[in-house]
């Protein structure tokens, strides 16, 4: 049993190393989309008024 649980959390380390690359990712494309979305409504509201 010790043999299959030390397969287990090899088999589960790749995996975490590549999330947090893929969710920095996804957090930075985000963060960028916010920024450009609410600087279009500032200058459309500045432009309006």
């Amino acid at each position: 049993m010790a043999a299959k649980n030390s397969k287990n959390k090899k088999q589960i380390k790749p995996a975490e190393t590549k999330a947090p690359n893929q969710n920095r990712a996804a957090q930075i494309f985000f963060a960028a989309f916010a920024i450009i979305l609410i600087l279009s409504m500032v200058l459309s509201a500045v432009a309006n008024y």
